[in-house]
């Protein structure tokens, strides 16, 4: 039996964050539901119970503001523990696509590339493969790599973007949107999601930075925020728009954003690049990345599954 939990009221809320707690990082650890889940439409959650009641599984999918206007719907935790059956992870899906078949056009989740009979079982329901993602960490500062300084080509320059600038908030995120537009699996981020960010206990002071082109407007951007419970620095937004590649101004970000977390006393910094960008892979090992982890983004419309039968 599958259980929706509504709200941390619920009398299994409880239950399902433990299990969450437990088992979320067997198969994605980017948004393990804890603490500060908000449970509700926008994060349909439940539980899969055994006849006796004992927790068998749990799933949770996040379809937020931006999320919606994508017509998007991202699992964030997909799990049944033990010898889990396929009827098991059908039930948990289908619950989760019929809180979501009328917001989201696509559903999708990453699981460990080594998770080979699930991604078996997901396909089955009608997942496909879009694409792998590659998990990367270095420590801010080693005797091998020690922090760098960040030296950009003469004209351009990096600019803190400060809470209550709407305007630069502004620019941050049309230049993330332009640049990001072709990279697989992305969708448009949206300004208030960004002001919601800088108030929260994720935003690292001074991490979000716009790069400066030589005429005045922001030709890149980098975002470096903290995870509070492992104590880490996670680099994202790193972009730079085509007519100002192949000058070193990514290699500029990325020691940019290792700085920003070594002078915040955060010693571990982690990224994630997609596989098919050797580029962008490149750049991160010459700066003392490593891949820590491959993930696999499988994905499905929504149709797709109910026409499986999920």
């Amino acid at each position: 039996m599958v259980h929706r939990v509504v709200t941390l009221a619920d009398p299994r809320s409880d239950d399902f964050l433990a299990y969450c707690a437990a088992h979320g990082a067997e198969h994605d650890e980017s948004y393990i539901p804890g603490a500060a889940w908000e449970f509700g439409d926008d994060y349909p959650s439940f539980l899969l119970q055994g006849e006796d009641g004992s927790v068998r599984g749990a799933a949770a999918v996040m379809l937020g503001p931006s999320l919606r206007a994508a017509r998007k719907a991202r699992i964030a935790i997909l799990h049944v523990s033990g010898e889990a059956t396929e009827l098991e992870y059908r039930n948990l899906l289908a619950s989760v696509v019929a809180s979501i078949k009328d917001s989201a056009e696509e559903l999708y989740l990453f699981i460990p590339e080594a998770l080979v009979e699930l991604r078996a079982i997901l396909g089955r329901a009608g997942f496909s493969f879009e694409r792998t993602a590659f998990l990367m960490r270095t420590e801010t500062s080693t005797p091998e790599h020690p922090t760098r300084a960040a030296v950009f080509p003469e004209g351009y320059s990096s600019s803190p973007v400060m809470a209550g600038d709407i305007s630069a908030i502004a620019e941050f995120i049309a230049t993330r949107n332009r640049n990001f537009r072709e990279v697989k699996g992305s969708s448009d981020a949206r300004t208030e999601d960004l002001v919601s960010f800088i108030a929260s206990g994720e935003y690292l002071e001074g991490g979000l930075v716009r790069l400066v082109a030589p005429d005045g407007g922001t030709c890149g951007t980098l975002r470096v925020e903290r995870d509070e419970e492992d104590g880490s620095a996670f680099i994202g937004t790193i972009s730079v728009d085509k007519n100002h590649r192949g000058k070193g101004l990514a290699r500029g970000l990325i020691r940019t954003a290792l700085s920003i977390a070594g002078n915040a006393g955060i010693q571990a910094a982690f990224l994630s690049v997609n596989a098919d960008n050797s580029a962008a892979l490149d750049l991160y090992r010459k700066e003392g990345f490593s891949v820590v982890k491959a993930m696999t983004c499988l994905s499905a419309s929504t149709a797709a599954l109910q026409a499986q039968g999920v």
